[in-house]
């Protein structure tokens, strides 16, 4: 069972105006605490197991316009009105009847609650929402492996709960809800449908947060090996494990890697046994400039490898990274250096759409774009200290600056400038 707090729901009530929530599965009460906390007016939840029930009403006893029901999913979807000024949020969740004491939380239990013939209402629940205007409402489905094959961020649907044969006439439900909403499937936690109305300029991505060990991407990114020289991370693990820095102190517990595309720190975890894990962000997640759905303090360590060039504004960009690492952790950033790797020439022959060149300080610049690494880290002196920063140029063969190769296309070389903060 996911939640809604897997998105920033804060942020869609604020653009949208949604003032209504109609939640199917109250459970513990913290979906419904969150969306209350969202600013969302009014609430309205139903839960079909008494003592759960029982439950969440006390833990839910201080917060205002919270109307809980006790009864069926069913019936009360059937009960909303059709008609409405505001849009609205239904949270379509517990497809499970009821039966499960969440003080107990047993398998056993769990199987018996399934085997109730009212348990998996949902293709019920959604023809009753067909049937009403729903054009500027917003739904969030949860639990979509019991319905959908395939990887999902909790792994897969235990077989006693798959309801994979039923898929096809949810497919044909969502389709018909295609007409008016954008429909995406996201297959973090248990798996979500997501479906945003189609006059609503948000991207979902946006909306979506980024927590440590998500899926890469919308269906999962894959990782997988080249027989070329994927990027310069690849290139830059042998000079790392020879550093026991990057293994003992940098890259410690979860981690995030911004624009992390097909060669992603990922792939090399086995050389760095402190790492929990990583968590890819490129393009699939958001906006690498803002991490707009990645929450504060969320990561031990932020790697990054050639990606800040791409950005808008790199001190803005840095402020952001800064933020969704927590204190004492670090970021470990590397961006190709003006003089070695653009080599006087601007826009980029090897990347057209990089936005800025670096270098770490120097009185003038070829390039109209060039940032200073030294000036620029300074603005956060009193939120971060240096551990490093230095010239990169391992392997780089000078013999070969003129030729107009891209040394970072070959095995060896690295054309960068790396520093490293740690979080105060």
């Amino acid at each position: 069972m996911g939640a809604l707090s897997r998105f920033d729901l804060a942020y869609v009530v604020q653009q949208t105006g949604i003032h209504e929530l109609h939640e199917t599965g109250t459970g513990r009460g913290g979906s419904t605490r969150y969306a209350a906390e969202a600013g969302i007016a009014q609430i309205h939840s139903v839960e079909s197991y008494e003592p759960v029930y029982r439950e969440a009403q006390q833990a839910l006893a201080n917060l205002p316009n919270i109307n809980l029901v006790l009864g069926d999913s069913v019936d009360f979807i059937r009960n909303i009105a059709g008609t409405h000024a505001k849009p609205r949020l239904f949270f379509l969740d517990a497809h499970f009847y009821g039966g499960v004491d969440f003080r107990e939380k047993t398998v056993a239990a769990y199987i018996e609650s399934a085997k109730d013939p009212r348990s998996f209402p949902l293709e019920e629940e959604l023809e009753l929402l067909l049937k009403k205007n729903l054009q500027k409402d917003w739904l969030i489905v949860d639990d979509a492996r019991l319905y959908v094959e395939g990887g999902f961020g909790n792994g897969a649907c235990p077989d006693w709960a798959q309801q994979w044969q039923r898929g096809g006439k949810l497919n044909a439900l969502l389709r018909r809800l295609e007409k008016t909403h954008h429909v995406q499937l996201l297959r973090q936690d248990e798996g979500y449908w997501m479906c945003i109305p189609k006059s609503s300029p948000l991207d979902w991505r946006r909306i979506v947060k980024v927590l440590p060990g998500d899926l890469a991407g919308d269906p999962p990114g894959t990782f997988n090996l080249h027989e070329d020289v994927p990027g310069v991370t690849s290139i830059s693990i042998a000079r790392r494990t020879h550093d026991h820095r990057y293994a003992n102190r940098y890259f410690r517990g979860n981690g995030i890697d911004v624009g992390a595309g097909n060669d992603g720190l990922a792939l090399y975890t086995e050389f760095f046994p402190q790492i929990r894990c990583v968590t890819p962000y490129d393009t699939q997640q958001g906006d690498a400039q803002t991490l707009a759905n990645v929450p504060d303090a969320a990561f031990e360590f932020l790697y990054s490898s050639h990606c800040l060039g791409y950005l808008r504004d790199a001190r803005d960009a840095l402020n952001n990274w800064l933020r969704v690492v927590k204190p004492g952790g670090h970021l470990v950033v590397q961006v190709p250096d003006e003089d070695i790797y653009e080599k006087g020439h601007w826009p980029s022959h090897y990347r057209n759409d990089h936005k800025m060149t670096f270098t770490i300080k120097k009185q003038g610049s070829w390039s109209p774009v060039s940032v200073n690494v030294l000036d620029l880290l300074a603005h956060f002196s009193a939120h971060a200290t240096i551990l490093q920063l230095q010239l990169i140029d391992q392997g780089y063969r000078y013999a070969l600056h003129d030729t107009g190769i891209d040394q970072t296309r070959m095995p060896l070389a690295e054309c960068g400038i790396e520093f490293v903060l740690r979080k105060s």
